[in-house]
């Protein structure tokens, strides 16, 4: 087994676990905040879905994400980049602009892209050093000060490292919000219905 082969299990595991919570989430729980103070579990799942698309395509080769055809225009990326840097408001209206579907339908257009472009790299590849600023200006949000102070960390980092952090580890830890905000919701309805 090769360090691509470990990233390439770790990312499909990145998106199954993003589809399991995608199928678990009613419509009411994906825009209910059943703690305050933390992110809609809608935008939670649209941002690690766009942050793999930004991870692999953007950050990664500097090529076009999967968000950026046409028929991706209703994801609303050009308007919230890949959530990294946006306002509480702004991630609040992105949970009430796309829908679980669209996300869904999303995951499966950015998945095999993704994991196929994967396959296709050596380890030698993924130690490599992309041009990551440079990369980014193909959007100019994307080096406004607060998206960039979220990332700016990964300039000079290998490839695999951009894969390792936001598009694996990061995705484990918004998951696990995922469950806690669907299980603080259950909680709370139960205790009103008594």
């Amino acid at each position: 087994m090769t360090g691509r082969d470990v990233l390439a299990m770790q990312l499909a595991g990145s998106f199954n676990m993003l589809r399991e919570r995608l199928d678990m989430l009613s419509e009411q729980e994906w825009t209910a905040r059943a703690i305050p103070g933390t992110n809609l579990p809608g935008f939670t799942l649209w941002h690690a879905l766009r942050t793999i698309d930004w991870g692999v395509h953007c950050a990664i080769q500097g090529v076009p994400e999967v968000a950026d055809r046409p028929e991706w225009r209703n994801l609303h990326a050009s308007e919230f980049v890949y959530g990294a840097g946006i306002t509480s408001q702004e991630a609040d209206k992105v949970a009430h602009l796309v829908s679980r579907d669209q996300v869904r339908d999303y995951l499966g257009a950015v998945q095999p892209a993704a994991l196929d472009w994967l396959k296709q790299q050596s380890d030698g590849d993924l130690d490599r050093v992309p041009d990551f600023e440079a990369h980014q200006r193909v959007k100019p949000r994307y080096l406004t000060a607060p998206v960039w102070a979220e990332v700016s960390d990964f300039v000079g980092k290998p490839a695999w490292q951009i894969l390792a952090r936001p598009c694996i580890s990061h995705i484990r830890v918004h998951a696990g919000e995922v469950d806690i905000q669907r299980q603080a919701s259950r909680v709370g309805n139960a205790s009103a219905k008594s």
